[in-house]
């Protein structure tokens, strides 16, 4: 009998393979043949299966009749085919056990590319065949002796990653009727470290798109880019980009997507053995998740929580790349790029802030490594256990992130009862957000969104101001200084308070339509300089009644430098009286008096001198 170093394989009681080979006329040969390597194949203590997406034991300890599998002694390597109950080679040589090279290399699936050192991922996964052509396993194992049994035990262990997306919940800037159009998945091309190459996989999915919907794809390890299209009534959107950490190989990861209509957040990642049956445990539901303050950055920085005039803060915990909570000191911590996310959550209820003047501060160093997102809902911060229904009337955020002029995007700011000076300056200075965030509170408190977006300079549309009630100087200062700024709400509240309109788009030098003004009553200061400095002004509605026009400082400065590089202005008052009394305060400008400018009544008729 002539030996050669090449495979046979043969099941019995389990899963069994043979080794070191030899020429024969029959097949069966190498079943008789006592001094045949029959091998047990399994994936760490789990029996080896090729149903990557099962989610019971039965499923996952089964291979599928057709499943390839490699082994190698000695440089010759041969492929066996499972025929649903035994592993048989494709001609009649098999290994049989050999003193002078105990080394045997086993890999899955084989199919011709695959090999010992590394498999290819495959770019269709959309269905349970597809997937498990990217299930690459492999092993090495060297018994010290031939083992009485004559069975060599090999312990196959995973290659790549499971990749789970879920589908947690659409923001509300969606309609009911949003879904998922498209999903993609880039990975790269093998699971060699030094695979430069990628693949856009498209993966298995579960449900149409909506809440609830999965998609599951078998990775190489490593930080992974999913590109995602939302449809909302018949609209794609241009793709989302959510990233991941980095993955690691044999294990399972489950992460929870919340999608908005310009980012995609990750709510919360499950990480599990993929060769347990642990994946099979319910996930947490959306009310489970908090939605924690959260920082992405495609480059590393660090972050700083710094407290002014003596501020201390307490009750802040932080996580890493979805790693262990830890409470928050006055350390820095780094994050994005390699490190992954920075998640932030809290459970003191007057936020970051004692007053107006003692309070903590972000700053997020290393600003030449580029920008980052800021997600979640600020309230996680005061309760993240209760974040829905905490008491938010004695919260206060004063001058959180001001001068984060990395910052694109901002936290949610759901609150509808505040305290005062509550998002004071909160926002100022910076300069790279383009939205500002919903703010839909109806009843104001004292400076509550004083200066909130002073030097915004991306901003260029303000939020709606659905409030009813206002208070002192509540939106004083609110956008001066946004220098982009072009759409601005109207503001109908009949009754205003002392300085609560005041300087509220001074400096908005893009502003060429300015709000609708409409108001019954005024105090002191309550337009005052409103509109000071908005160069390109060229039209405003200004509905105050005669008599209110008159009160001190009302809107005394109004337009002081306004419109001054307009082609023409157009100002409508409540009535022709109402002009006359606004035109005699001291220093009104020629500019918006007849004469340079169009001036015309609530009705819309033209009024003359």
């Amino acid at each position: 009998m002539k030996y050669q170093k090449i495979l046979g394989l043969v099941a019995t009681a389990g899963l069994f393979l043979a080794g070191c080979a030899t020429d024969t006329d029959t097949q069966n040969a190498w079943f008789n043949d006592s001094n045949a390597v029959r091998i047990s194949a399994s994936v760490g203590n789990a029996t080896t299966r090729s149903n990557p997406t099962a989610t019971d034991d039965a499923g996952l300890t089964s291979f599928n009749s057709g499943d390839k599998i490699g082994i190698s002694n000695s440089g010759s390597s041969l492929t066996y085919t499972f025929d649903g109950d035994n592993w048989t080679p494709g001609n009649s040589e098999y290994l049989v056990w050999d003193t002078k090279n105990l080394t045997f290399q086993c890999w899955y699936p084989a199919d011709g590319k695959n090999s010992f050192e590394y498999g290819y991922i495959q770019e269709d996964q959309s269905d349970a065949d597809k997937i498990v052509k990217s299930d690459y396993m492999a092993a090495e194992t060297t018994p010290k002796t031939i083992p009485s049994d004559k069975v060599l035990t090999v312990k196959l262990e995973r290659k790549t990653a499971r990749l789970i997306f879920k589908i947690q919940r659409f923001n509300d800037q969606f309609t009911a009727s949003a879904k998922i159009n498209n999903l993609s998945i880039v990975s790269k091309a093998t699971t060699d470290v030094s695979e430069t190459a990628t693949v856009n996989i498209t993966p298995l999915h579960t449900g149409e798109g909506a809440i609830g919907s999965t998609y599951t794809a078998l990775v190489a390890p490593g930080s992974i880019e999913a590109n995602i299209k939302v449809s909302d009534g018949g609209t794609i959107s241009d793709p989302l980009v959510v990233k991941t950490g980095g993955l690691v190989a044999g294990k399972s990861y489950t992460y929870n997507l919340i999608v908005g209509k310009k980012a995609v957040t990750i709510a919360d990642v499950k990480v599990a053995d993929w060769q347990s049956a642990n994946i099979s445990e319910k996930q947490e539901t959306a009310e489970e998740i908090p939605p924690y303050v959260t920082f992405t950055a495609d480059k590393w920085h660090d972050f700083y929580l710094i407290g002014e005039n003596g501020y201390v803060h307490s009750g802040l915990e932080y996580s890493v790349n979805f790693g262990e909570w830890k409470k928050y000191t006055s350390s820095s911590v780094t994050f994005g790029g390699k490190y992954g996310n920075l998640r932030l959550r809290g459970t003191n209820e007057n936020g970051t802030a004692e007053s107006a003047t003692k309070y903590a501060r972000i700053s997020i160093t290393q600003p030449g490594n580029g920008n980052v997102k800021c997600t979640g809902d600020i309230r996680t911060l005061l309760n993240y256990k209760n974040y829905k229904n905490v008491n938010t009337s004695n919260a206060r955020f004063c001058y959180l992130f001001k001068k984060c002029d990395v910052l694109t995007s901002v936290p949610d700011l759901p609150a509808t009862n505040l305290a005062d000076n509550c998002y004071l300056h909160m926002f100022e200075e910076c300069t790279s957000i383009a939205e500002a965030p919903k703010l839909p509170a109806k009843i104001m408190a004292d400076h509550c969104y004083d200066y909130m977006f002073r030097k915004c300079t991306s901003i260029e549309k303000a939020p709606d101001l659905p409030a009813t009630k206002l208070a002192t100087r509540c939106y004083y200062g609110m956008f001066s200084g946004c220098t982009a700024l072009t759409e601005v709400p109207d503001l109908l509240v009949k009754d205003l308070p002392e300085g609560c309109y005041q300087s509220m788009f001074s400096t908005c030098e893009a502003l060429v339509n300015g709000p609708k003004v409409s108001a019954e009553t005024i105090k002191q200061y309550s337009c005052y300089q409103m509109f000071a400095y908005c160069y390109n002004l060229s039209s405003v509605k200004l509905l105050i009644p005669s008599n209110q026009m008159k009160v001190s400082y009302g809107v005394y400065s109004c337009f002081s430098d306004a419109g001054t590089k307009a082609s023409t202005r157009t100002l409508t008052v409540k009535d022709k009286a109402a002009y006359d009394v606004m035109i005699k305060h001291y220093s009104y400008p020629d500019l918006w008096k007849i004469g340079q400018c169009t001036v015309l009544d609530e009705s819309g008729n033209k009024i003359t001198e």
